[in-house]
């Protein structure tokens, strides 16, 4: 009996459409790097040359300080981000745009003078910096929702000196009907006021309520 073949799914069947953004975005950027680095070494190892800061054989060592700098700090908060370091991502991104500003400052100093050149020369490590950003805000830790807040149900408190209902104050409905009991054997409103340690009042609202229920 010959089995079928068991064919392994495709790996980008397994993969949300979120995860295919991310992955190219990823990849992009570093390309863009790349063209990035390409453009700025020359001019920077060709500006360490003309200022006369480097001689002509050791030139070259410049540019990989400034552009290495600025791939070293990227991957580090690529990789800070990546595992849900805020702190780390936040200190190695500080790098990452110092460097950048660096780099935007010393290819603006190549550049011939005018308005279009430094653009032009700004323009790679400037589009380079905020290619990244977007990438870091892509694959960044979600964050969840904040709840709704809840608004603080007030207590209602009884106000002083008014009685509560009977049904929530037991020993004034006995006293209550004590005063209905004795009402009934003609004992006078201030009798039984006394008798039950009360105000007149008290008992001239508890017998009228005994009246109109009755």
């Amino acid at each position: 009996m010959n089995d079928a073949p068991v064919t392994e799914p495709a790996l980008v069947s397994t993969l949300r459409p979120v995860d295919l953004i991310g992955r190219a975005t990823a990849v992009m950027v570093a390309l863009l790097g790349v063209a990035s680095f390409a453009l700025s070494f020359e001019a920077l190892r060709d500006l360490a040359v003309r200022t006369g800061a480097l001689p002509p054989k050791s030139a070259w060592i410049f540019p990989i300080l400034v552009d290495g700098a600025a791939i070293i700090f990227s991957l580090s908060a690529f990789r800070a981000s990546a595992v849900g370091a805020e702190s780390d991502r936040r200190w190695h991104f500080s790098l990452v745009v110092a460097i950048s500003l660096c780099s935007v400052c010393f290819n603006i100093a190549h550049a011939e003078k005018g308005l279009v050149p430094s653009a032009i020369a700004a323009a790679p490590p400037i589009l380079l910096f905020l290619a990244f950003e977007s990438l870091l805000r892509q694959l960044g830790p979600e964050r969840p929702a904040a709840p709704a807040k809840r608004k603080p149900q007030r207590k209602v408190l009884p106000l002083a000196g008014k009685a509560l209902p009977v049904a929530a104050n037991p020993e004034a409905g006995a006293k209550r009907a004590k005063a209905l009991e004795l009402a009934g054997k003609g004992l006078s409103q201030a009798a039984v006021a006394r008798e039950l340690g009360v105000s007149a009042a008290t008992v001239s609202r508890w017998l009228g309520k005994g009246s109109k229920a009755a």
